[in-house]
């Protein structure tokens, strides 16, 4: 959870296989312990960071039925991880049922 911006950007294409610079996209990053979030977006006129962090409670652990590198998620589910402080996962299953 050290990486800034360029660092994040940098996983998204490594290790994601993805172009951080789309427009659309969110790149959603948890802590091991699921008490910190961050998620970068690029919008037009550079990245932004989104950072969240439980004090107390943790985020609700995403569980996918399916091991890939991206997932593609709706705008209400994110809102639904970011705004839960429980100690319970969620399974997710992707908006169209392929690989993002």
């Amino acid at each position: 959870m050290r990486k800034g911006r360029e660092g994040l950007a940098e996983v998204v294409r490594e290790k994601m296989q993805r172009d951080p610079y789309i427009y659309g996209d969110a790149f959603i990053f948890y802590s091991k312990d699921l008490k910190k979030v961050k998620i970068l977006h690029y919008d037009i006129n550079g990245f932004v960071i989104y950072a969240k962090w439980f004090d107390d409670g943790r985020f609700l652990s995403p569980y996918f039925k399916e091991a890939r590198r991206c997932h593609k998620i709706s705008r209400e589910l994110l809102i639904l991880l970011l705004s839960t402080s429980v100690q319970t996962r969620i399974t997710i299953n992707d908006e169209d049922g392929k690989e993002a």
